[in-house]
């Protein structure tokens, strides 16, 4: 109950800091003493929740890893349908910025994770610049995907994806690093 009234406030006034315990516990409809036998104060709450989140996501994304045998395409489905039916709370968290640090904290281990179950290798002196093209490129495409609430289905934007990632990378195996 606790994290709904969280949700619910942090979309009505978007600052984790301007959202007092009292307000909480009211919207919450709990006193201020079961909040305080839980958390300090709203934040240890919001970073609770921010881990709780990622680590499911991972755990969703390694389950997609295990079972996938049809290749990429079904695992970016599958992980866009999740953001899509936890719409609330990735919405609040990654479009309403609540905490802008869990919007890159988020981002980058879904595209690492994407990365390791897909097995895809770069050469080791040009590997941080390909992730942080293919993180900062795709978590936009996905941003605005969520803004535009979902205009277009999520089969769309994941070859969208591919489209865009496979045209960059394309000629990386050629790429050779000039002395």
């Amino acid at each position: 109950m606790f994290k709904n009234a969280l949700m619910d406030l942090l979309k009505e006034k978007g600052d984790i800091h301007k959202i007092s315990v009292r307000e909480l516990c009211e919207r919450a409809d709990l006193n201020r003493s079961t909040f305080y036998a839980h958390y300090n104060e709203p934040e240890d709450m919001l970073r609770e929740l921010e881990d709780e989140i990622i680590n499911a996501t991972d755990e969703h994304l390694k389950k997609i890893g295990a079972e996938n045998d049809t290749g990429a395409h079904k695992y970016i489905q599958s992980f866009l349908k999740y953001l899509k039916e936890n719409d609330k709370v990735f919405r609040v968290l990654l479009i309403d910025s609540a905490d802008p640090n869990f919007k890159s904290r988020f981002v980058q281990r879904s595209i690492l994770n994407f990365v390791e179950n897909l097995n895809i290798t770069f050469m080791p002196s040009v590997e941080q610049y390909v992730f942080s093209y293919i993180l900062n490129g795709s978590t936009g495409i996905i941003l605005q995907w969520v803004r535009s609430d979902y205009a277009t289905d999520e089969n769309t934007i994941c070859d969208l994806l591919f489209c865009v990632n496979r045209s960059a990378l394309k000629n990386l195996t050629e790429f050779t690093v000039r002395d």
